[in-house]
């Protein structure tokens, strides 16, 4: 039989070839998914690994270390704290520290302190800028920095003493015996994971035998740890996980950081982001796969139908006629399937698990399809007539489709499970009602166009729709083409509204074309900066982001209608006061046995933080409240603020004797009123925190605000005062915010804020064109920029993020899927009967008609299916698609 076997495969070399080329290209279409997946889940990691903070990669482990009983300082930390961080693949680094002062100096503050610090491997991770690194006992290196702050040159001597701090004076006092060094090398810092969160700006770094010589008291000992490259991979992270567990299970001495938790969190998240729509492509392309290799080989095995009679009627038994039937088309797939797999597969096992399953189910459904090909009766083997099959049973299995796709996209709507079940398969059994609709009703059509045709005097293109409407494979191969356009069509969509989606995504996340971090700044000289800068107000805005708030210069916010809304008029000049005292004429005619504190906020004119002055407790009667106040070039009075109790009944009547300003602004329980010399304030006691807070008018009284949803009360913005509001428009979404927050204008929260008007989260948000002396003159103001967010970096990290990634892969599904329909159309076209065209040639028909006849039915045969398959396609994304995470609207 395997002599046999092999004859018949040399003698019908071209199908046993295509066979094998189609079984190849399915196993390596459904490798493709696990493969695609490894690689992409191992760009994921590398990506969150370089974005992750240096607390979430490295690790550190510290306590505070006394001498024990015999004088030298305690070593069990150091014999046992590496333990704690013993993740694999990470390395450790052991450091001592402890806090010194000039010998010389019997107290000083914080600022005059040292950092005497041991630390394994110094001078592997650091480049010497002048002298040389640690050599002998005595020696001593520092930073750059560290030598600009205290004025400390090469080759200078330090006398340093431990210290400790005395919480009486808030002082540190020397403690310890002098320590003499000397100062050879002032050195660079290697930036790398080496340094950990090790490093001070008052470090001088010595040996261990000097370190070792010193008198101390304590010394604080560390471990960090930091990954080599590779230690954080896809394949590392259960080991990773277990030695978390065992971490967070153990304990141990020392306080320990570990941030890996969260970085390992995020991966976790992001991988199973990029296989959540992967599902969706590789199921039907596997299923494609098996289909299209089936219908191979029935047409391989209807075309052998004669022989395998001839057979039979020799006399053959049935298990040989079998084994003969089977083998034929089994060997070639079995041996396309697994190098198919191995090609596609390579290092990856699950990849070769995939292909090999595969492989195996079509073999055993195509031993299947292959006897009962010839199970036929002789007389219809000889005739080379096809197998009646129950029109019922069809008709059951097209039902029992449509039933699936529509239990599928119900399930996938109500269960919100995506992944797992029937809902992968949503999509594809879908496109599948739809091909297999289309291929019951083709008879029908091409019977129609046949007769239209003829009647219209075109035999080719009757022939043509005779030839669809009469033979089943050309419905069966319909459904396949069918199936495919419509998988690369729904993956096409998917991967451009993917696109789409993360560019209005990119552009919410920055807010502008570019968006500038700053240094602290006070938003008084931001906004005067960015004004300055940009005098047209075309290209830069002021910003502060806050939670769930973002504070900008309305004035050059875009759309007009918004910067109307949110300012809809200038802030008046500021009351100013000046001069070296601030003072305050006052008579408090009612203060109900309260002896309040009055303070003033100020905010200097040039941009400096503002302070606050406290004028004392207020007494009744007529009196001057003053004190010293830095405000020689202008300050601006934000707020007088008496200081009353949080419980209701006392009342104050305050009257303000030549005020800066006869406008001014009480909380909703006091009020103001005019008096012959001044303003009368009446402020009622209560559990508002605003509620002695006397502010002068210059914006109003309610500012505006954008909320994407609907807000009850006041805000609080930059302090604890409440700042009440109005909605003065919604919007769907606001930059930076998305879907959820509040616009407010910068300028007018910041009159009515009493605080030192410094942010540490400042930016300036440029447009697309703008200059770079923007930039620059941004610069030259004061504004110190510290990084830098653009809408196509955001776009291009939304580019590798997990669910984009997933989506990316149905792309590559799709080509793969219409790559196995056009092989399966060419090895079914090659293999197909041409018998009645002969006939129709011997009857007279012209050569000329016959020889079009084949092209003509396979060019209706495409274009119905681009047509067809582009309408499943569409279907399929309104029911499903456009609720996939990765294209889901922002």
């Amino acid at each position: 039989m395997i002599v046999l076997t092999l004859a018949m495969l040399r003698a019908r070399w071209r199908p046993a070839v295509a066979l094998f080329l189609l079984a190849a290209l399915a196993s390596a279409g459904v490798a493709l998914a696990p493969v695609y997946l490894a690689r992409a889940e191992e760009s994921i990691v590398a990506d969150e690994v370089a974005a992750a903070r240096p607390d979430e990669r490295g690790m550190l482990v510290s306590a505070t270390v006394e001498p024990n009983g015999a004088g030298t300082m305690d070593d069990r930390f150091e014999r046992g704290g590496a333990r704690l961080l013993d993740a694999p693949g990470f390395t450790r680094v052991f450091s001592a520290s402890f806090v010194a002062q000039p010998a010389d100096e019997p107290a000083v503050f914080l600022d005059g302190t040292r950092q005497v610090t041991f630390r394994d491997d110094l001078c592997g991770h650091v480049s010497v800028h002048e002298g040389r690194c640690l050599m002998g006992q005595g020696d001593a290196v520092l930073s750059e920095e560290t030598a600009h702050r205290f004025g400390v040159r090469l080759g200078d001597p330090l006398v340093l003493r431990s210290s400790s701090y005395n919480s009486t004076t808030s002082q540190f006092v020397a403690d310890g015996a002098p320590g003499y060094l000397t100062v050879v090398g002032i050195v660079r810092p290697i930036a790398g994971p080496y340094w950990g969160r090790g490093r001070t700006d008052a470090a001088v770094y010595v040996d261990r035998r000097t370190f070792g010589g010193f008198a101390r008291t304590s010394e604080l000992q560390t471990f960090d740890a930091f990954p080599q490259p590779g230690a954080i991979r896809v394949a590392t992270l259960p080991r990773l996980r277990a030695w978390l567990s065992r971490a967070d299970a153990g304990g141990g001495a020392g306080q320990a950081s570990i941030g890996l938790g969260a970085l390992l969190d995020r991966i976790d998240a992001a991988r199973a982001a990029a296989r959540e729509p992967v599902p969706f492509a590789a199921v039907p392309v596997a299923l494609l796969g098996g289909a299209v290799l089936l219908f191979a080989i029935a047409t391989g095995a209807r075309a052998s139908r004669f022989e395998h009679g001839i057979v039979a009627l020799r006399g053959a038994r049935r298990p040989g006629r079998w084994w003969l039937a089977i083998a034929e088309p089994v060997v070639p797939v079995l041996v396309g399937g697994l190098t198919g797999s191995l090609v596609a597969g390579a290092g990856v096992p699950v990849a070769l698990r995939y292909g090999a399953a595969l492989s195996a189910a079509v073999v055993l459904a195509g031993a299947v399809v292959a006897v009962r090909a010839i199970s036929a009766p002789l007389s219809d083997l000889l005739r080379r007539v096809d197998r009646r099959g129950a029109r019922w049973r069809s008709a059951t299995f097209d039902t029992l489709v449509v039933l699936l796709a529509v239990v599928a996209v119900v399930h996938f709507h109500t269960s919100g499970d995506s992944v797992y079940g029937v809902a992968p398969l949503a999509p594809a059994l879908l496109m599948l009602a739809v091909a297999l609709l289309a291929a019951r009703a083709m008879p029908l059509v091409a019977t129609r166009a046949a007769a239209a045709a003829l009647h219209r005097g075109r035999p080719v293109a009757a022939l043509a729709a005779l030839r669809l409407a009469r033979q089943p494979s050309g419905r069966r191969l319909l459904t396949v083409l069918v199936v495919a356009v419509a998988l690369l069509g729904f993956a096409a969509t998917g991967v451009a509204v993917a696109a789409a989606t993360q560019s209005t995504r990119a552009a919410i996340a920055v807010g502008a074309d570019r968006a500038l971090t700053l240094g602290p700044v006070t938003r008084q000289r931001l906004l005067t900066a960015t004004r300055a800068a940009d005098p047209s107000g075309r290209f830069a805005m002021a910003v502060v982001p806050l939670q769930g708030l973002l504070a900008v210069d309305a004035t050059r916010l875009s759309p007009a209608g918004f910067a109307r809304a949110l300012h809809p008029f200038p802030a008046t000049a500021p009351v100013a006061v000046h001069g070296g005292t601030v003072a305050f004429d006052i008579t408090a005619a009612r203060l109900d046995d309260l002896t309040p504190d009055l303070t003033a906020h100020l905010a200097p004119l040039d941009g400096s933080p503002g302070f606050e002055t406290r004028l004392g407790r207020l007494r009744p009667g007529r009196h001057v409240y003053s004190q010293p106040a830095a405000c020689t070039a202008g300050c601006r009075l934000a707020d007088l603020d008496v200081e009353l109790p949080d419980t209701a009944g006392p009342t104050v009547v305050l009257t303000l004797h030549a005020p800066p300003t006869r406008d001014w602004r009480t909380p909703p329980d006091g009020s103001v009123t005019a008096a012959p010399d001044g303003v009368t304030f009446t402020l009622q006691a209560g559990a508002r925190p605003d509620a002695g807070l006397l502010r002068p008018a210059g914006v109003p009284d309610s500012i505006p605000v954008i909320a994407t949803a609907p807000l009850d009360g006041p805000l609080t913005v930059f302090d604890r005062t409440p700042v009440p509001i109005t909605v003065a428009a919604t919007a769907r979404t606001l930059p930076r915010l998305g879907a959820h927050g509040t616009l407010i204008d910068l300028e007018y929260a910041d009159r009515l804020a009493g605080d030192s008007g410094v942010t540490d989260n400042a930016e300036v948000w440029l447009a697309a064109g703008a200059a770079q002396s923007i930039v620059d003159a941004l610069t030259a103001a004061g504004l110190t920029v510290t990084g830098e967010r653009t809408t196509a970096g955001e776009r291009a990290l939304l580019g590798r993020a997990g669910g984009a990634l997933g989506m990316r892969y149905s792309l590559l599904a799709g080509v793969a899927a219409v790559t196995l329909a056009a092989a399966g159309l060419v090895v079914t076209t090659l293999g197909a009967s041409r018998a009645d065209l002969v006939a129709l040639r011997r009857q007279g028909v012209p050569a000329r008609v016959t020889r079009r006849v084949e092209p003509a039915t396979l060019a209706a045969l495409v274009f119905c299916a681009l047509v067809i398959g582009a309408a499943a396609a569409a279907a399929a994304w309104f029911a499903i698609g456009r609720y996939l995470p990765a294209v889901a609207p922002v």
